[in-house]
């Protein structure tokens, strides 16, 4: 499990790069609506990118290219740090004082964005409003007006609306509104709510907010007369009353508003500047997303089809035992018979889940659905819990009563415990003293197979991070018994 700090880091280092891009090619080009969609995009990409895992299973051992060779390197890489931040989250404990702190700031920044909010709604009750071309006129005189948020523009009186100044900045705000950019901001200021430690955040805002300046002065000037925006941002100096969530007519730097629109519109390299960011998604994505599920599994070959059931035990209102981080039996358990079901690779093995979502079945149900589907093995995925929080391993449980299965059902949870005990250190084949329901009336070879111990930390984080290896592992458990089969009969 990658701890909230890791993750972080990650979202930080993303959007590093992504920003980096932009900065060096598309920074101050003409193409405004792509840089704007463009940096919305990478503001929430940073934050997924992270979460996107592409897992390389080596199946078998083939010659690979250089490029296939060093895609399982940063693989191997990913999947070796996670490991070590899993194996040291324990050891930590400022990081939970650092998640503290997080929050209260994110708290004031909560507050912060209330309260522009609630200034901005404020004005609409405090001062008249006109309708006007669909939009709504708020008259005031407020410092830091013109600006507009979504249908209203808050205008000051001190500015004739019928002046050619007054004109132009009208069409100024209405682009802003036309083209949605307060949903920008509330979009990116919502972010900074969980995102003021990132300060590519901080640069995302600020380059984006001029970025809906050089498309309103572009859409609002005729002919790109930069001397007129120099006459209307000279026009008057109002003191600033800034409101995160507005459209100032007298926000941002006048150079490079001026700059905008006295440079050329060139379009030579325009379509190779903004098509070079797919190698970089590429690299981005080798970097974080790749993973290795650090597992050789030959697939072993069978002589007919078998059909296998994989019960996840509990669901529903029955939540099976819980650990002390919130975790909860059923949620891990449908989860690892889902993966041991996802990886089948197998053609001549079928796998029926007795549950795939988060339902309860009753256990006289389970061996029913069993029972009827003909199956060949009945494995029933657990986890054990404890008082004693040092108690782990594996525990393969079988059935009590002799029954005509029973040798073939001590064969299975051989196989699963050889194949499987590699994961926890230590396993050990057991009977319940009144036996497991659902393994004495199952018609076919069944084990319980307790995935070590939820009440234990070491075995709960083994659990989540091998869930890929210890379903390959399981998957071979099976192949390896279905295989020897007619042997174990005999």
């Amino acid at each position: 499990m990658i701890t909230i700090l890791y993750y972080l880091l990650k979202v930080v280092i993303c959007s590093a790069i992504l920003y980096t891009y932009y900065w060096f090619v598309l920074r101050n080009k003409q193409f405004h609506q792509y840089n704007r969609f463009y940096l919305m995009g990478i503001s929430i990409l940073s934050w997924l990118v992270p979460f996107i895992k592409i897992i390389i299973v080596k199946e078998q051992v083939v010659k690979q290219t250089g490029v296939a060779h060093f895609a399982n390197l940063v693989a191997d890489g990913n999947s070796t740090l996670e490991k070590v931040v899993v194996e040291q989250n324990n050891l930590f404990t400022w990081d939970r004082i650092l998640i503290v702190l997080s929050i209260l700031i994110s708290l004031l920044f909560i507050i912060r964005f209330i309260k522009s909010l609630w200034n901005i709604i404020n004005l609409i009750k405090q001062y008249p409003i006109t309708e006007l071309m669909g939009y709504y006129l708020v008259m005031t005189n407020v410092k830091g007006t013109p600006f507009s948020f979504f249908k209203y523009i808050f205008w000051n009186e001190s500015i004739d609306l019928n002046s050619e100044v007054g004109e132009k900045i009208l069409a100024h705000e209405v682009v802003h509104i036309e083209e949605n950019h307060s949903f920008d901001k509330l979009l990116i200021e919502l972010q900074m709510i969980i995102g003021w430690f990132n300060p590519i955040t901080w640069l995302i805002k600020n380059e984006l907010y001029l970025i809906h300046e050089f498309i309103a002065d572009q859409k609002s000037i005729q002919n790109n007369d930069a001397s007129v925006l120099a006459q209307l941002l000279l026009a008057s100096a109002y003191p600033a009353q800034q409101h995160i969530l507005s459209n100032s007519f007298f926000y941002s730097p006048i150079k490079r508003r001026i700059k905008m629109l006295t440079q050329s519109t060139s379009t030579k390299f325009s379509y190779l500047r903004r098509l070079s960011i797919l190698p970089i998604m590429a690299v981005i994505a080798m970097l974080f997303a790749f993973r290795t599920a650090n597992y050789e599994r030959p697939i072993i070959k069978l002589d007919k089809q078998y059909t296998v059931i994989i019960d996840a035990g509990h669901g529903g209102k029955d939540d099976g035992a819980s650990a002390s981080d919130g975790s909860n039996e059923k949620t891990l358990t449908l989860e690892i018979a889902q993966k041991i079901n996802e990886l089948n690779t197998n053609p001549n093995i079928k796998i029926v889940l007795i549950r795939e979502s988060d339902d309860f079945i009753p256990v006289t149900d389970r061996s029913d659905i069993s029972n009827k589907a003909k199956a060949n093995l009945f494995i029933s995925i657990h986890m054990g819990s404890s008082d004693n929080a040092k108690e782990s391993g594996a525990v393969y449980y079988v059935p009590n009563h002799k029954n005509i299965f029973t040798k073939e059902s001590m064969a299975l949870a051989e196989s699963l415990q050889f194949n499987t005990v590699k994961v926890f250190g230590k396993g050990q084949i057991a009977k319940k003293d009144r036996g497991v329901w659902v393994l004495e009336n199952v018609l076919m070879p069944a084990v319980l197979f307790e995935c070590g111990f939820i009440s234990n930390k070491k075995d709960l984080e083994n659990v989540k991070f091998n869930e890929v290896k210890l379903a390959n592992n399981v998957l071979t458990g099976i192949e390896a018994y279905l295989a020897n089969m007619k042997e174990i009969s005999k």
